[in-house]
């Protein structure tokens, strides 16, 4: 007896593989690939994006705008914005254990976050190529 067989699920494939397998063995190889290079990156990011994710956070940032509903950066330039966003003034990948502390957190607009956000990135970059 024949074992039933279907159509490659990769779009555009025509191959024909057993009904239990999902791609033909050229774009199996190509997937695993991919699966093994995400995990890879979502590794080096994963502490920094789940602590982002969690309650802790999402908790203190909420309870944080809704006390500073003006932008710091905005009101010293004698503009009165909404802030968007809790920002860290030492960011977490600099100092990882005041990621909860209140009196290291500003209120930014989307405007200034980015700019600030920008320019440390450049920082680290920086002091990366100087080792």
């Amino acid at each position: 007896m024949s074992v039933p067989m279907k159509q490659c699920n990769h779009a555009g494939c025509r191959t024909l593989v057993p009904f239990t397998e999902r791609y033909c063995v050229k774009h199996k190889q190509a997937i695993n690939k991919y699966r093994y290079h995400k995990r890879m990156y979502n590794s080096d990011e994963s502490k920094y994006q789940q602590f982002y994710k969690s309650t802790a956070w999402r908790r203190l940032s909420r309870r944080f705008l809704e006390n500073n509903p003006v932008c710091v950066k905005c009101y010293e330039d004698g503009v009165i914005r909404k802030a968007d966003v809790v920002d860290h003034v030492q960011e977490v990948k600099d100092n990882w254990s005041r990621r909860l502390d209140e009196s290291n957190l500003q209120a930014l607009c989307n405007s200034h976050h980015n700019t600030k956000t920008r320019n440390e990135r450049k920082k680290r970059e920086q002091k990366s190529l100087k080792r």
